[in-house]
């Protein structure tokens, strides 16, 4: 597998998180933190934006393994080795909301 095939593994993993992660409620409810004023709070635009919220959190947290990887192995450049740890990374934080 590429690189760039790999990638799109994670981003469908962290799609994936964005519908079933435990963790949607709370964002749900934080919406009048992070909703803007001109945006109507209607349902589907909450739901919508917890999803993406979620998705987009759980790509950035799932890097930060593959970037300590990265790191701790003095690789100049990303290669497969590290987009499987970042792919790893994801997969386990989407596991909790798929029990």
């Amino acid at each position: 597998m590429t690189p760039h095939t790999l990638f799109v593994a994670i981003l469908g993993i962290t799609l994936l998180n964005g519908f079933v992660s435990p963790v949607i409620p709370l964002v749900f409810i934080m919406a009048p933190v992070w909703l803007p004023e001109f945006v109507p709070p209607t349902r589907i635009v909450l739901l919508y934006g917890t999803s993406l919220i979620v998705s987009v959190a759980t790509l950035v947290i799932s890097s930060v393994p593959a970037g300590l990887f990265e790191r701790l192995t003095g690789r100049e450049e990303s290669d497969q080795t590290s987009m499987l740890v970042w792919l790893g990374a994801a997969i386990l934080l989407t596991v909790p909301g798929l029990l």
